[in-house]
């Protein structure tokens, strides 16, 4: 009956990390888009946007919807709320973390969104979650 058991959940994580794989591939289809977007404006501007005239700038609405429909249904989504303050902490270190704490800070960004509405599109427009997708991105290689 153990082995049974161990079997069971064997199965089930190899079936998350399955979904989170797709997902994955998913989230990064948005890295190029992100970056075009940034050069585009940045290249009109001609030097980085800072944060508060970011948000006028940019136009990420849409992408913003379509990542919150993407990333809510992660089995990721189901852990511990991740607060703004650790968000904002761990974005420097990214490029440092596994790729289970990028998901975390990535759906923690959507929890967020659902009582700060607004909140992950500003993410994007800061780079913050470019940055976690291309750490995302490097912590499989």
């Amino acid at each position: 009956m153990n082995m049974e058991l161990n079997s069971g959940v064997s199965s089930t994580v190899s079936g998350i990390k399955a979904g989170l794989f797709e997902k994955t591939k998913d989230v990064l289809n948005y890295i190029p888009i992100m970056e075009k977007e940034f050069s585009r404006v940045e290249s009109i501007i001609g030097n980085e946007l800072t944060p508060e005239a970011a948000y006028f700038y940019y136009d990420f609405y849409e992408m913003a919807l379509e990542l919150r429909e993407i990333l809510k249904d992660t089995d990721a989504f189901r852990q511990d709320v991740v607060q703004k303050e650790l968000i904002e902490r761990t974005v420097n270190v990214c490029q440092e973390l596994e790729d289970d704490k990028l998901w975390s800070l990535l759906t923690g960004v959507v929890k967020v969104d659902h009582v700060d509405r607004g909140y992950l599109e500003k993410k994007i427009k800061d780079k913050t979650i470019l940055k976690i997708l291309r750490a995302l991105k490097s912590s499989f290689r």
